[in-house]
């Protein structure tokens, strides 16, 4: 990732949280609505952290959510960055003549 687009998705997460949760929500194949619903942030967090095995509590989710909500959207933005946008080498072994025969 480079650091234009986390400063872009810092900044659209400040400035306005609601257009990056729904970018969020579309990423995950959720309705463009999701984000109005009561709660969504919570569960996108929940399921974010459950998704990609990240440690924490149900206790730290809440607390990020409701204290600093902005934040919080930025900080799943920036985590499903990191863990979706690594590529994985795949190694093929090369053909010998031994394995046409």
């Amino acid at each position: 990732m480079d650091e234009e687009t986390s400063d872009a998705q810092g900044f659209c997460g400040l400035l306005c949280p609601m257009c990056l949760e729904c970018d969020i929500a579309r990423h995950y194949g959720e309705c463009f609505c999701w984000p109005l619903l009561p709660g969504s942030t919570f569960a996108l967090r929940i399921g974010t952290r459950e998704r990609h095995k990240i440690r924490g509590t149900l206790c730290e989710d809440w607390l990020a959510v409701h204290c600093c909500w902005p934040f919080s959207i930025c900080q799943v933005a920036r985590e499903l960055k990191m863990r979706t946008s690594q590529l994985y080498e795949i190694y093929a072994a090369p053909l010998t003549k031994e394995t046409f025969i």
